[in-house]
C-alpha cells in the first residue's frame, strides 16, 4: 500500500493511497477463497470455481467487494502506522488499470507543545480539622445507636422517638397503600410533612397529612392523596454520659474513654490520607486539560461538532440541549468545542506520559478493577468477568480509567500540594461527613468483595 501527503494542516493529514496489481490480487483472491467457502456456481464442485469464473458471475457485485476489501486493509494498515482520533474519512475510491485508489483524511493525535503541570496547585483542607470533628462526629453516632428510650405520656417534641402506624388513601376514601408502621427520631431539620405534623401530638392521637404532588405532574390529571396516621408510643430519648463505663459496656477492643478517641483518631487519620489521595488525584485529572497545549488543527474540533450536533439530532436530542443554552446554537457549539478539546488533550497527554514512563495497567490492577466494577453492581466476580469479556467496551472503559490513575499518581510528583485551614466549620462538617460514608462504603464493599470471591469459587 502506497501512501502519499496530499496537504496536511497541524494534525490534519490528506492522503492518496494506493493498492497496486500485486496487492489487489492477494484481495481478489481472498474474496474468491471466501465466496468458494460459501457459495456453490452451477456446473462447478463447490469450493473449486477458478477466481476469474468468480469475478465474471458477480461482475460489478465483485468490484464492490474488492473495493470493501480494500477499505478494510486500509484502515488496518492505517491503525498500525497513525495515531487517529476518529474513524478514517474515506472521500473518494476508484478502480481503474489494476489500481485501487482512496483519498482519505486521518485526525491524528496533534503534537503536544509543552505541558506545566510544576504549575499546578492543589489545595486540601487541613487534615487537623477533619480529623477533630470526624472524632466528635463518631462519639455522637455511638451515643445515639447506644440511646436510653423512656415512655413519655406528654406532646411530641423535637428530638423524641416516636411509633406510629399509617396508611395512604386517595380522596375517594380508596386504600392506596396498606397499614404500615414507622419508627422514627423527630428532627427538626427533617422537611417530610408527616414529621412536621407530629410535633405537639400525644399516645392515641390520629391526623392526617395530605401527600404533596410532584410538580411536574399534569394539574388536570393530579390526585389528592391523603396519609392517615395514628401515634402508637412516644419515647424520650435519654444519651448515655461519654465516660469510661460508657466505652466499657460498648464490648469493643478499649475499655477507656481516651482509648476509644485514640482509636477513632486513628481511623479518621487514615480515612482523611485516602481521601486526600483521591481528592488529589481526581483534581489533576479534571485540571490535565488547563497545563497543556497542543497543536491542533481547527478541522477537527469543527468535525466533532459536527458530527456531535447531527448526533444530537439524531436522537432527538438537539431541541433540549440547545435550550440549555438560551437557544444559541453558537453557545452550544462553544461548550461542545471546549468539550472536544478537554477530552482530546487528556487522551494524548495520558498515552503520551505512560509511553514515555513505561506506565501500564498490570494484569492484577485490572482483575481488581474488574471486581470493583462487579461490586457496583452487586455482581460476583465471575459474572463481572463474564460479562466484561463479552463486551471490550467495558474492558477498554476499565483499563483505560486504571491507566487515568496511575498517570495522575506520576503527575502529583510534579505537582504542589497546600493544606489550607478550613475557617468554615460547616464545611468540615460536611469532609467529616464524606469520610465516615466513605468508610462504612469501605467496610461493605470489602465484604461485598469477601462474598463475591465466594461466590466466584462456588460458581
Amino acid at each position: 500500500m502506497e501512501k502519499s501527503l496530499i496537504y496536511q494542516d497541524k494534525n490534519v493529514k490528506k492522503y492518496l493511497v494506493k493498492f497496486d496489481k500485486e496487492e489487489i490480487d492477494k484481495l481478489e483472491n481472498r474474496i474468491a477463497k471466501y465466496i468458494n467457502s460459501n457459495y456453490t456456481f452451477e456446473g462447478f464442485r463447490k469450493g473449486k470455481v477458478p477466481k476469474d469464473i468468480v469475478k465474471l458471475r458477480l461482475g460489478n457485485e465483485f468490484q464492490e467487494m474488492l473495493l470493501e476489501e480494500a477499505e478494510h486493509e486500509l484502515e488496518h494498515k492505517i491503525s498500525e502506522e497513525e495515531k487517529i482520533l476518529f474513524p478514517i474519512i474515506i472521500e473518494s475510491s476508484s478502480i481503474d488499470n489494476d489500481i485501487i485508489e482512496f483519498e482519505i483524511i486521518l485526525h491524528t493525535y496533534p503534537n503536544i507543545i509543552s505541558t506545566n503541570f510544576e504549575d499546578m496547585v492543589v489545595k486540601v483542607p487541613d487534615s487537623k480539622g477533619i480529623v477533630e470533628e470526624y472524632i466528635n462526629q463518631r462519639l455522637n453516632e455511638l451515643l445515639e445507636s447506644n440511646v436510653i428510650l423512656e415512655p413519655k405520656n406528654g406532646p411530641i417534641e423535637y428530638g423524641d422517638f416516636v411509633r406510629l402506624e399509617y396508611y395512604v388513601i386517595d380522596s375517594q376514601g380508596n386504600i392506596i397503600e396498606e397499614k404500615n408502621e414507622l419508627e422514627v427520631v423527630v428532627r427538626e431539620q427533617d422537611p417530610r410533612p408527616l414529621i412536621k405534623a407530629l410535633i405537639g401530638k400525644s399516645n392515641g392521637d390520629e391526623f392526617e397529612v395530605e401527600i404533596p404532588q410532584n410538580e411536574t405532574e399534569n394539574e388536570e390529571n393530579k390526585e389528592t392523596l391523603i396519609t392517615k396516621a395514628k401515634v402508637v408510643q412516644i419515647y424520650s430519648r435519654k444519651m448515655p454520659e461519654l465516660n469510661d463505663n460508657f466505652v466499657k459496656e460498648l464490648n469493643i477492643e478499649v475499655e477507656t474513654l481516651s482509648d476509644l478517641k485514640e482509636k477513632i483518631r486513628k481511623e479518621g487519620e487514615e480515612a482523611v490520607k485516602d481521601w486526600q489521595e483521591q481528592f488529589i488525584i481526581n483534581y489533576i485529572l479534571s485540571e490535565i486539560p488547563n497545563y497543556v497545549e497542543i497543536e491542533i488543527s481547527p478541522e477537527t474540533l469543527n468535525y466533532y461538532v459536527e458530527s456531535s450536533i447531527n448526533d444530537l439530532k439524531t436522537k432527538g436530542n438537539y431541541e433540549s440541549q440547545l435550550e440549555k443554552f438560551n437557544n444559541d446554537e453558537n453557545k452550544l457549539i462553544e461548550d461542545i468545542k471546549n468539550s472536544a478539546l478537554k477530552w482530546i488533550k487528556e487522551i494524548i497527554v495520558i498515552e503520551n506520559i505512560a509511553n514515555e514512563n513505561n506506565i501500564t495497567v498490570t494484569e492484577e490492577e485490572l482483575n481488581q478493577a474488574i471486581k470493583n466494577f462487579g461490586s457496583m453492581y452487586g455482581l460476583s466476580y465471575a459474572r463481572a468477568l463474564e460479562i466484561v469479556n463479552s463486551n471490550h467496551q467495558i474492558l477498554e472503559e476499565l483499563a483505560w480509567n486504571e491507566l487515568r490513575i496511575k498517570v495522575a499518581k506520576f503527575i502529583k510528583e510534579m505537582v504542589k500540594i497546600e493544606e489550607i485551614e478550613d475557617t468554615e466549620k460547616s464545611n468540615e462538617d460536611k469532609e467529616a461527613d464524606e469520610l465516615i460514608n466513605q468508610d462504612q462504603e469501605n467496610q461493605i464493599s470489602e465484604e461485598t468483595n469477601e462474598q463475591n470471591m465466594k461466590d466466584s469459587t462456588q460458581e
